[in-house]
């Protein structure tokens, strides 16, 4: 594959994707849940999934005003009966733990499908109450403990598919500085390291965590897991992702989105793609880009990647561990530790 280059965004931007059509199978009695799925992507990704007949779709969401409004219109749209709300908040480690615990009591015992596209994009620094950085903690830390505590499920369901949505921008962290320090995670996190420079790259290095936590998951499942697990980047797109934008940042975006931007819908065709498409032989452990695999950057698959990526899952195992006992269960029954 060519290296990554702006010539070769714009001929991604610009390529031709599946259409709605050429993607769609036939969902019946099978449950999806869709994170991030009140608006953008998440929104029309859901909206494509219930045009497939689905036994259940979730929409795994912060804001229940929203989130209903989304129900009641891919119900409108699409004619889809089986479409549901629950709220979920990736801030919160306990609101991810209520979630597992509730699908386990009323999810039906089987998931098909989980699609973790929620994400946020800020270049403001918050610590949640969790007492992590908002941006590592929403993109990074909880959307690993959502997909480690509903691995079970999934495992246990035929076929399944995890997808997590990262983004090509993983390319434009030549290097993981804060690999440097004894712990990484807990550097992403301290607030005197967090200066604004280094805030305004966050989401790209939050993008570039999603891809080793997709390669470090798909390394430790056994064979015989009926476990797909990947990577998609659903280029740029006219999403809600930008709207904390400001300042040059916003301008500059504006103007690469009426340029190059995808619509939403076309964006979310990636999603579903990323979701549906191809076997545990073609996808597992991969990065899809314009809905084909394709390779990572250059310091995601080098030596030194490869040990931070080692480095960067023990630390969220023992942070995720210590915030939801059932994780160590998860790692110790279903991963393997060589």
């Amino acid at each position: 594959m060519a290296p990554f280059s702006f010539l070769k965004f714009i001929s991604d931007q610009w390529s031709t994707l599946p259409s709605p059509e050429e993607l769609k199978k036939d969902l019946t009695g099978k449950t999806v849940i869709i994170v991030g799925a009140n608006v953008g992507l998440g929104l029309e990704a859901a909206r494509h999934f219930a045009s497939m007949n689905p036994g259940r779709l979730i929409l795994a969401c912060r804001t229940p005003k929203t989130a209903e409004a989304a129900v009641e219109d891919i119900t409108k749209t699409t004619g889809c009966k089986t479409v549901e709300f629950w709220p979920l908040d990736l801030q919160s480690f306990s609101s991810v733990s209520a979630f597992v615990t509730r699908f386990e009591k009323e999810g039906g015992g089987r998931l098909d499908i989980l699609v973790e596209n929620a994400a946020i994009a800020t270049g403001d620094y918050k610590k949640t109450g969790d007492g992590h950085e908002a941006t590592i903690q929403t993109n990074h830390l909880s959307t690993a403990l959502l997909a480690l505590l509903l691995l079970p499920t999934l495992n246990k369901t035929p076929n399944s598919r995890l997808t997590i949505v990262a983004s090509e921008v993983h390319y434009f962290v030549a290097r993981l500085t804060e690999a440097d320090s004894p712990k990484i995670l807990e550097k992403l996190s301290d607030k005197d390291h967090c200066t604004t420079s280094v805030m305004s790259v966050r989401y790209n290095v939050s993008k570039l965590l999603n891809v080793f936590f997709t390669r470090g998951l798909a390394e430790r499942l056994p064979l015989g897991t009926n476990v797909t697990v990947d990577v998609v980047n659903p280029g740029l797109c006219h999403s809600e992702l930008t709207r904390n934008a400001s300042g040059f940042q916003a301008y500059s975006l504006a103007f690469m989105k009426f340029l190059l931007g995808r619509s939403t819908e076309v964006g979310s065709r990636t999603l579903v793609h990323a979701a549906l498409a191809g076997d545990q032989l073609t996808m597992q452990g991969k990065y899809l880009n314009k809905c084909q695999v394709e390779e990572e950057s250059d310091y995601v698959i080098s030596p030194e990647g490869q040990k931070v990526q080692d480095r960067l899952w023990e630390e969220t195992i023992a942070i995720l561990e210590a915030a939801d006992p059932r994780v160590k269960d998860v790692v110790h029954s279903l991963l393997r530790s060589d």
